[in-house]
């Protein structure tokens, strides 16, 4: 954040109870309609962990939230709220200062706002005085206004304080188009769906019957349900198991007591044909009334699909429903991480009983099954189904559990043939495969544009080459009409710290893909790694990282995480269609963002990635490329070469475990003028004409999301079809 750099707006103190701090709300954010309304606070003043509590004219509490000193966080304002009171360790009336950003967007003139406010406080250097030293001052405080707006807006959307106003947007959308299926398949258009369920000794009665009363209560009555217990469970309550599963279901014994044993028994006891449907039935939640009508739905219209799986809400320990968790399609490194498709997963049941569930794998062998099944199955037979159809407790997402942790990344080494290694985040746990480098590493032709700015250059090469613990690599600077003495200086230099460096000169206008284009040509690498002249190395993994991704079959392109010299998310991934075009998802959030069950902390396919620091093996280049340089020579290139990767059968993958800063468009500025807004217009529409963007819903996005919104918000109503899809563009 920019705090260090805009401080916030202070709030006035009021009269407050002793060990308490009490504040006026900002007067905006008191008018009448502004309720529900987002307020960014900062407190100052005392060090240590804070609350921040929201009352009303009588002193009752709205809302309440923890704090940090000096750390920006997001809150919804309740309505009625008439005062913001800190309380803490050593918080007094007049001790602390408790201050606020107005969010952009927020208020017609929120955007003015913010620069007036950075124009007035902001810490800028302003050498010149007068009227070049006013100028010069208002545009540094609209860019850092710019950037702070972003980042508000990223932390008011990824705020835990939050919840309840994204709960209530949720309960809207639930009314709406959640159990409004209203079809049901013909009973010979689709096999009948066979449910699998372990009635474990910590499996409550009331669990049991809850999920018979929800699979009595389906419009499409072709399914079978079977539930497997322990011989010792049948033999101290059958009769109490009987009343609860019912007419629904049938009982069926089993040797073991864990859920894995339970599993087997009730797959053994199947008479599904080889085409039939599995699905393994978790009973801490329930189907919703349309589930299987939704599933048979979607193997009628798709017959050749070997793997359906839906999205899917969390409720409370009341059962109300909380917040839905709204998938990607098949994203095959996102599953190597992480149990991503959940509880409502449809296999069919020829291989599934050809594989078998393996109880040695404990809590993970639902998920040894899928990593299996789908190790066997082209990804077009993958299908992720939009629409709710389960209802579950809340959870965290990757596997919560060591012990389940450990297990299924043994599932995922049988499978994969690689170590992997369990990372703890957030509380859960993901999986990272360990791919190996070959014993001779491939090389890296590094391909950088530059013009001038030895001093920015000079960094990022500097950064390259100090910590970079990759070391087959090539330099490539490709000079787009330099004329600078220090320029030229730093190629000589250049030259005799990394011998194996080439500059190639091209005098053009600025056209990035001919630029980077002149620059492969003088590639002698196995990959090409296209990277910013003002990116800067952090860490020393990240090419090794990205070369060992770029080397695994089915993978095209590989891209980083970059973050902006603040720290917040620059680039995490790129969903196309947002905003009509593509976007960096989750830019300008905290670096620490876990994203939509934690995407953002593992390995995940994506639609595209930035140019800024983008990996494509020579093979892949030599099948999709060049760059696009006469329909896009200054934006869309990036993006465009990665969809064509997509459509030629290649993943395109980004990760958090290769980790640079990017200072972005320093090299060039952001000033546009209207001869170049004309331009890239022009651009974005040849972009749309090619891909259509103004229309797509990125296979790793989901139609019930917002498509203008960089944070995987919900959407009022879903944008775009909801039948059964795969990762295809």
């Amino acid at each position: 954040m920019l705090n260090d750099v805009i401080p916030p707006r202070p709030l006035r103190a009021t009269t407050s109870a002793p060990g308490t701090a009490a504040f006026l709300p900002p007067l905006l954010l008191r008018l009448p309609g502004a309720g529900g309304a987002v307020a960014v606070l900062v407190a100052t003043g005392v060090p240590g962990p804070l609350v921040v509590r929201m009352e009303d004219g009588r002193g009752t509490p709205l809302a309440s939230f923890p704090a940090e000193a000096d750390t920006p966080v997001a809150s919804d304002l309740p309505a009625g709220t008439a005062r913001i009171v800190v309380t803490g360790a050593g918080v007094s009336e007049g001790a602390v200062g408790l201050g606020y950003y107005p969010v952009r967007g927020q208020f017609p003139a929120g955007r003015l706002l913010l620069k007036l406010h950075a124009f007035r406080n902001g810490s800028f250097s302003t050498p010149e005085g007068g009227l070049k030293g006013l100028q010069s001052r208002w545009r540094q405080a609209e860019g850092a206004a710019r950037h702070l707006g972003l980042s508000l807006i990223a932390l008011s959307q990824t705020a835990q304080a939050r919840l309840s106003l994204k709960r209530a947007q949720y309960q809207r959308f639930r009314d709406a188009f959640v159990e409004d299926f209203t079809e049901v398949p013909a009973e010979g258009a689709a096999p009948a769906l066979v449910f699998l369920s372990g009635a474990g000794d910590g499996r409550t009665l009331k669990e049991i019957a809850a999920c018979a009363q929800a699979l009595t209560a389906q419009t499409d009555r072709a399914f079978s349900w079977i539930v497997a217990a322990s011989a010792d469970r049948l033999a101290r309550d059958g009769d109490k198991l009987a009343e609860a599963v019912g007419d629904t279901g049938r009982i069926v014994p089993a040797q073991g007591t864990d859920d894995a044993s339970l599993l087997k028994a009730a797959l053994a006891a199947s008479a599904a044909p080889d085409d039939g449907l599995i699905c393994l039935l978790d009973l801490d939640g329930r189907p919703t009334r349309d589930a299987v009508a939704l599933i048979r739905a979607a193997f009628a219209a798709h017959p050749d699909c070997q793997l359906l799986y839906t999205d899917e809400e969390r409720c409370d320990a009341s059962g109300t429903p909380l917040a839905g968790v709204f998938k990607p399609a098949f994203n095959r490194h996102l599953l190597e991480a992480s149990p991503y498709m959940g509880a409502l997963t449809v296999l069919r049941a020829g291989r599934t009983r050809a594989l078998g569930i393996d109880p040695g794998f404990g809590a993970a062998a639902p998920y040894h099954l899928i990593v299996r099944t789908v190790a066997e199955v082209s990804a077009g037979t993958v299908r992720h189904l939009p629409r709710i159809a389960y209802s579950g407790p809340e959870k965290a997402p990757g596997f919560v559990a060591p012990e389940t942790a450990r297990l299924a990344a043994q599932a995922l080494e049988g499978v994969l043939n690689v170590p992997v290694s369990v990372v703890p985040e957030a509380g859960t746990h993901f999986l990272r495969p360990d791919f190996p480098l070959p014993a001779v590493p491939p090389k890296v032709s590094i391909v950088i544009p530059t013009r001038d700015r030895a001093g920015l250059l000079g960094m990022a090469l500097d950064s390259l080459i100090g910590k970079t613990a990759y070391r087959n690599f090539e330099i490539i600077i490709v000079d787009n009409g330099s004329v600078e003495p220090e320029t030229f200086a730093l190629f000589a230099e250049m030259k005799a710290t990394w011998p194996d460096t080439t500059i190639v000169r091209d005098d053009g206008d600025f056209n990035y893909p001919r630029i980077c284009n002149n620059g492969v040509a003088a590639a002698t690498g196995d990959l090409i790694l296209f990277l910013n002249n003002d990116i800067e190395v952090i860490e020393a993994g990240w090419l090794g990282e990205m070369v060992a991704l770029a080397l695994r079959p089915g993978v095209g392109i590989v891209g980083a995480k970059l973050l902006y010299p603040d720290r917040t998310i620059q680039h995490a991934g790129v969903m196309v269609g947002l905003f009509g075009y593509a976007s960096h998802w989750f830019a300008h959030a905290l670096p620490d963002t876990p994203g939509p069950e934690g995407r953002l902390l593992a390995r995940q396919d994506v639609s595209a990635v930035t140019g800024a620091c983008q990996l494509i093996r020579r093979d892949v280049w030599d099948a999709i490329g060049p760059l696009d340089a006469e329909r896009f020579q200054e934006d869309c290139n990036d993006i465009d070469l990665c969809l064509r990767a997509r459509r030629a059968g290649y993943e395109v993958v980004t990760t958090p475990y290769a980790l640079l800063i990017h200072h972005e468009s320093a090299s060039r500025g952001k000033a546009r003028n209207k001869l170049h807004r004309e331009r890239l217009k022009a651009q974005h529409a040849r972009f749309d004409a090619l891909w259509h963007a103004t229309t797509l819903v990125d296979p790793h996005s989901n139609p019930n999301l917002d498509r203008k919104n960089l944070f995987a918000a919900l959407a009022d109503a879903p944008q775009g079809s909801r039948d059964a899809r795969t990762d295809a563009i």
